[in-house]
């Protein structure tokens, strides 16, 4: 299998890292997103004789691939993937999938029309405590889902330009708490019929575009409800903390489940006892999502789980700009 890599912006690493692990799939050749991009990988042996592009359009006339790894700017991501799917290439890429509706909808129709699947780089679900907790709630171990928590808390760090407006950033919604709206969907196997959102920038100020923290309030299409938090306020400094302090708690009719020490474990909780599950072994899901090109395997993750979330992540962040419920 062909790829060509369309940029190194975001989590390009998960692509990457699978990599070192297919010996079947063959980098042909990479294009920068912008002057500002080191194509860092480009520098490691294995990767000495790949063509290098300024221009991603120029890569995609002149080589021949059948995946794209596209990792772009997030404002440039759909308009990538859309000359992608547009050359015939399915599309891995950096998530949210656009962050206009417009965008998102031209990229939905390039898709369709060429007949290839384009999956979002939902990494999340790949990791064990959000398999482990997908499993026991799909075994009934919790009985019928009623209510759901979730948590995004990031370093803010070095946020460079990027981030300072939502014309080039697209908002907090879509780039941080697009995960938790979907592991919380994938865990409890529940899509949402309407979500209300606040967010706000009360700390950096140098970044206005960048909501530093916020909440969602979702119905849930079983009729429960569930609350999201994020915030880019997790302490950062000499102590070397996991980067992301992720977290999920789900309530059923018959216990609760939910992660532990920033989603590295998962706790079970019935009328008859107070459990720690064994984790599920972690997936790769550039790996998944080559598997199911391959026809090896289902699809980890669909293209229309992606377009779906995305979708979903837009309008809470209309919902946050509007101050409404809105019917997702």
């Amino acid at each position: 299998m062909k790829l060509g890599i369309i940029g190194s912006r975001g989590h390009l690493h998960v692509v990457m890292s699978a990599l070192k692990e297919m010996d079947d799939v063959e980098v042909v050749a990479a294009a920068r997103w912008g002057k500002g991009d080191p194509l860092a990988f480009t520098a490691e042996p294995q990767y000495a004789g790949v063509p290098i592009y300024d221009d991603y359009r120029v890569m995609l006339d002149k080589e021949t691939a059948d995946v794209a790894a596209v990792f772009v700017p997030f404002a440039e991501l759909a308009t990538a993937a859309t000359a992608a799917a547009e050359h015939n290439c399915h599309v891995f890429m950096e998530k949210p999938l656009a962050t206009t509706h417009a965008d998102l909808a031209r990229l939905r129709e390039a898709v369709y029309t060429a007949g290839v699947q384009a999956v979002g780089c939902f990494a999340m679900r790949g990791k064990s405590a959000y398999l482990t907790i997908r499993k026991a709630v799909a075994a009934g171990r919790i009985g019928k889902v009623i209510y759901a928590t979730a948590q995004k808390s990031y370093p803010f760090a070095d946020r460079d330009e990027f981030y300072a407006t939502r014309e080039s950033y697209g908002g907090t919604i879509p780039w941080v708490a697009i995960h938790a709206l979907d592991y919380l969907s994938w865990c409890t196997g529940q899509d949402y019929r309407r979500v209300a959102a606040v967010g706000s920038n009360l700390a950096h100020p140098s970044r206005p575009g960048l909501e530093d923290a916020g909440g969602i309030l979702a119905e849930l299409t079983g009729g429960g409800a569930a609350v999201l938090n994020f915030d880019y306020f997790r302490p950062w400094g000499k102590l070397k903390r996991i980067w992301g302090d992720d977290r999920l708690r789900i309530a059923g009719t018959d216990g609760i489940i939910e992660t532990k020490d920033s989603g590295t474990a998962v706790e079970l909780m019935t009328p008859d006892a107070t459990e720690m599950l064994p984790l599920e072994e972690p997936v790769n899901i550039f790996t998944e999502f080559v598997a199911g090109l391959r026809g090896e395997k289902e699809p980890f993750i669909s293209t229309e789980d992606s377009f779906r979330i995305t979708e979903v992540a837009l309008k809470a962040r209309d919902a946050q700009d509007t101050g409404k419920f809105i019917e997702v």
